[in-house]
């Protein structure tokens, strides 16, 4: 059976590759995949997988906490940022629930380009970076691939570098929106679920490129296999994909922590509370 996943810790071949290591109050497995690797399906480069357990069941504490978490465990692999230009990709559909984490991250992130061109004194006054920020939809909305509306508005706005969001695939049950994977390399949009794009790397965009994704789909492959139903007898379920009832409440939350989780890593100087005002205005 064909292996669904977007998640490179799922589909490297060797686990004893993998360097456990923790932010803050969070857990996360490092693995990193070689230029000469690419067969298995992922880009060569990094990748992070952090835990963050059932943020839609836990308190308001917790998941301030595990924000801050989420935070450090971003800003290693965004690397030195300081009077960057910061570009921030929403892929996906938000009209449909499973699809809609890179559109609500975008929503809870703090865009400040514009203040810099219209009011620079006030932008220098909030002390934040330069953030500009574009849902692309998908190419069944608007005909045009993501990777092609992202690379047009590069080449007008020339960030130094692209953070890209988007709701994955996974092969276990248990890591539906429980997991979060940063990646210092790009990705194939779809790839997981068999729709396969145009890349979003360096290569196609001209810039660094980080990626930030959340598994919200398993392939019903994968589910009838854990039953135990006979391989011949599972194959018709290859292109059925599920997702967990909650789903909605899910990525709203997901959606919430990952955009404020760029926001603290992007500005390590603005504290959690300040943050949460300005992503509200």
């Amino acid at each position: 059976m064909q292996l669904r996943t977007d998640l490179a810790l799922e589909g490297i071949p060797e686990k004893s590759r993998v360097k456990r290591v923790k932010y803050g109050c969070i857990k996360a497995e490092l693995c990193t995949i070689g230029e000469n690797e690419r067969d298995i399906g992922f880009c060569g480069g990094d990748y992070l997988t952090v835990d963050v357990g059932e943020l839609w069941k836990e308190s308001v504490e917790s998941l301030r906490e595990k924000t801050l978490s989420l935070a450090l465990a971003m800003r290693e692999l965004f690397g030195e940022l300081a009077g960057k230009r910061v570009m921030v990709a929403g892929l996906g559909n938000r009209h449909i629930t499973a699809d809609a984490l890179g559109p609500l991250a975008v929503e809870n992130t703090l865009v400040t380009s514009h203040i810099k061109k219209e009011k620079r004194e006030l932008f220098e006054s909030l002390g934040l970076e330069e953030v500009c920020a574009i849902c692309p939809g998908v190419l069944g909305q608007t005909g045009i691939e993501s990777a092609t509306v992202i690379k047009s508005v590069c080449s007008a706005v020339k960030p130094d570098i692209v953070i890209a969001v988007d709701a994955l695939a996974a092969h276990r049950t248990e890591r539906l929106g429980r997991t979060v994977q940063i990646s210092s390399c790009g990705f194939s949009p779809g790839a997981g679920v068999g729709n396969v794009r145009s890349c979003i790397n360096s290569d196609t965009l001209g810039c660094r490129v980080v990626t930030v994704g959340v598994p919200t789909v398993v392939s019903a492959l994968t589910l009838a296999g854990d039953l135990g139903e006979p391989r011949d007898k599972a194959r018709r379920w290859q292109e059925l994909f599920v997702t967990p009832k909650e789903s909605d409440t899910i990525i709203k939350t997901m959606g919430v922590f990952i955009g404020h989780g760029i926001n603290l890593a992007l500005n390590p100087e603005l504290d959690y509370d300040t943050m949460l005002s300005l992503a509200a205005v």
